[in-house]
């Protein structure tokens, strides 16, 4: 039951109910008592129109009656008279009601009409005899005259007192209006309860569609991190907010998946690499332990595992390195600035020996250029690049400049070029294209990648220009700081 509550679906679904069911009922109940209002402004216009027709036919029966008067002579019509006057005759004498006033307020069936007139001692002057026990008349007033209508039970009246100390009630029964009303009270409810209903149902229905792709993602997510990493979630139907969110956990997939699929690649190819040197170490050591050997053959076998171990060190470096560049610390946002052409003119001054050594030179033609590389891990570019060019070219020239904002340098060699076919991975880690490009003892193959690794970690671009026998050129793009 707690899932339940948790759940979103869930959530969204109590929500739209209760402002649904406010909605429904802040519609029908103003809608009900706007009917009732109107079934009751009906009634009393009824009853009043009753009290009238019934005083009406008093005043003519008091009119009409005959005066006293000598036997043999016709009775004369009373003239109008004033209220105290009328209401004094109807107490002296009685008064005959016409026969349709009689029948309109007789019986007891639903819907009957009744009347009871008294004086202001509450003495009976006209009732009809259907007329309840428990009648309640208004005081009388102190001025002119008070009307009332008000509801008993199953009954409605109107009652009127005056100052002459005439009382009147007039009342129906209004059974079937009530029942009426309770039968449109009903209907309002099951039409309210119906739209309820129905908009639940489709509450429900909106909201599975719409948290339907969370699942979808989740789902994916969940396969994903199984070790599905090739699986991306699917954004055809996807056409809101979710799909572009889709659309970003795709991209973030796609980086994950690459990440994880370059330390595989790492860990195989760093597995590769170490193996042979380890071998080596271990048959150098295992020969030497067969049998004793002379003072020459131990000092050749410890010079092998000294250079095999040297290798191995340089490797072990380099990847450590490597994995630095890659994975950056994330408080590192803004890096300081340097001077491009100092730090290239130093990491020429640092490399000449091994120039002179291999019998090469390097120029420079250098121009102020500022860049927002910290100079420790420019030097280590500049010293990458100009040792590959060294390694594997002739002769280096070194340039820089500033071109569409970007701090630019280029390190050439006038060497063989590399083939068409191996330039597409010489920046992958442990890459080597044939022996007479990488025969060079101690190459580990992760130069270029460190290169790449450091320009891209600081938002610029490596680019190898090369065509075979026509040298190496690699362009590296940095953002300027000027």
């Amino acid at each position: 039951m707690k899932i339940f509550f948790h759940s979103l679906r869930w959530r969204l679904q109590a929500w739209h109910g209760l402002l649904l069911l406010l909605v429904v009922a802040g519609s029908t109940a103003p809608a009900y008592r706007l009917a009732r209002d109107n079934q009751m402004q009906r009634l009393d216009k009824e009853l009043s129109q009753m009290e009238r027709n019934l005083v009406r036919s008093m005043l003519d029966a008091v009119q009409n009656r005959p005066e006293s008067s000598a036997p043999g002579e016709e009775p004369t019509p009373r003239p109008l008279f004033a209220p105290a006057d009328f209401i004094r005759r109807l107490v002296s004498q009685p008064v005959q009601l016409p026969e349709t006033i009689l029948t309109q307020y007789s019986g007891t069936q639903p819907g009957y009409a009744y009347f009871s007139v008294r004086d202001r001692n509450d003495q009976i002057i006209l009732q009809s005899e259907n007329a309840p026990t428990d009648l309640v008349f208004l005081p009388l007033p102190s001025a002119d005259l008070v009307e009332e209508t008000r509801s008993i039970g199953s009954r409605r009246e109107t009652l009127r007192s005056s100052v002459h100390g005439l009382k009147v009630v007039v009342g129906r029964d209004i059974t079937p209006e009530l029942h009426e009303m309770h039968s449109m009270a009903w209907l309002h409810l099951s039409i309210g309860l119906g739209v309820w209903l129905l908009g639940l149902i489709g509450g429900w229905w909106l909201s599975g569609r719409a948290i339907r792709p969370i699942r979808t993602i989740s789902q994916t997510a969940a396969r994903i991190a199984e070790g599905n990493l090739e699986e991306r979630i699917d954004i055809r139907e996807m056409d809101t907010e979710l799909g572009e969110l889709s659309e970003v956990l795709n991209q973030t997939f796609e980086r994950l998946h690459a990440a994880f699929e370059r330390q595989r690649q790492f860990t195989a190819d760093a597995s590769h690499e170490l193996r042979t040197p380890i071998t080596i170490l271990l048959s150098e050591t295992h020969r030497l332990l067969k049998r004793d050997r002379s003072t020459e053959e131990y000092r050749e076998a410890l010079e092998t595992c000294e250079a095999t171990a040297q290798r191995m060190r340089r490797l072990v470096e380099s990847l450590l390195l490597l994995a630095r560049q890659e994975n950056p610390p994330a408080a590192v946002s803004v890096h300081a600035s340097c001077d491009l052409s100092f730090v290239l003119k130093e990491a020429a001054n640092h490399l000449a020996p091994l120039a002179r050594e291999r019998g090469f030179h390097i120029e420079t033609a250098l121009t102020p250029t500022m860049c927002r590389v910290d100079a420790e891990t420019l030097s280590l570019l500049a010293t990458n690049l100009i040792a590959n060019a060294l390694q594997h070219g002739g002769n280096v020239t070194l340039s820089c400049f500033i071109e569409a904002e970007q701090a630019v340098f280029w390190v050439k060699d006038d060497g063989p070029g590399i083939a068409e076919e191996h330039q597409a991975h010489v920046f992958e880690r442990f890459y080597r294209a044939d022996q007479a490009r990488t025969g060079t003892s101690g190459h580990s193959g992760l130069g270029l990648a460190i290169a790449k690794a450091i320009v891209e970690n600081h938002g610029g671009s490596i680019t190898l220009r090369s065509a075979s026998g026509e040298g190496t050129c690699f362009e590296v793009r940095l953002p300027s700081a000027v």
